[in-house]
């Protein structure tokens, strides 16, 4: 299989929610240990944290995973950034995972089927699909894309890069975890009137 490891990019400041969305609890959890749970497989090697805005809370909540953190001084600077501090510790990775740390609901099953099409399916990324929207997280081969990905600016993330390679991609079947995230007050609502038990962090 080969070295697999995963970047949660956890560096955001939640300035359309008003306070921090990854330390918010969802049924006595944090979003951000919801989000990182599906890659503590064994087909994981290494979970690389890249922090910015409140990393000391995000390092708090995440004791007692084995994991390496990285501080981005630029998170101001958007998703880009982020990206670009952990290049630097995934160049020996056969295939990283890039996920976002308020994306709580993906599944590890998911997780495992991206694995095995990407093992088995010969393309360079894999991203999950739900009713037509590309979700997180995504699986890709990142050398033959290290220059772009060291060109990625603003908020945009691994999109563009997609989007310009996507006879490179194969999509695989997702569902709604796999692009809910949590980015203002109405996404929180939507956890209370589903029954989720939601407490500020």
């Amino acid at each position: 299989m080969g070295k697999i490891y995963t970047v949660i990019l956890a560096a955001g400041i939640s300035s359309r929610l008003g306070f921090n969305k990854l330390t918010l609890k969802i049924d006595g959890q944090t979003v951000i240990k919801k989000s990182i749970a599906p890659f503590v497989t064994g087909n994981v090697e290494k979970i690389i944290v890249v922090t910015g805005a409140e990393g000391d809370n995000i390092k708090k909540e995440l004791e007692g995973f084995t994991l390496k953190f990285i501080e981005n001084p630029y998170y101001m600077e958007g998703m880009s950034a982020s990206i670009k501090a952990a290049l630097p510790f995934i160049s020996d990775a056969d295939g990283v995972f890039f996920h976002l740390g308020d994306k709580p609901f993906v599944k590890q099953e998911t997780i495992h089927l991206m694995l095995n099409s990407y093992i088995n399916g010969g393309a360079n990324m894999v991203v999950p699909v739900y009713k037509n929207v590309k979700g997180h997280p995504v699986l890709m081969c990142v050398n033959p894309y290290i220059e772009e990905m060291r060109l990625l600016k603003g908020d945009k993330g691994l999109r563009e890069i997609i989007e310009k390679h996507l006879e490179d991609v194969l999509f695989v079947e997702g569902d709604e975890g796999n692009v809910f995230d949590i980015d203002n007050i109405e996404d929180v609502n939507i956890l209370k009137e589903r029954g989720y038990k939601i407490e500020e962090g």
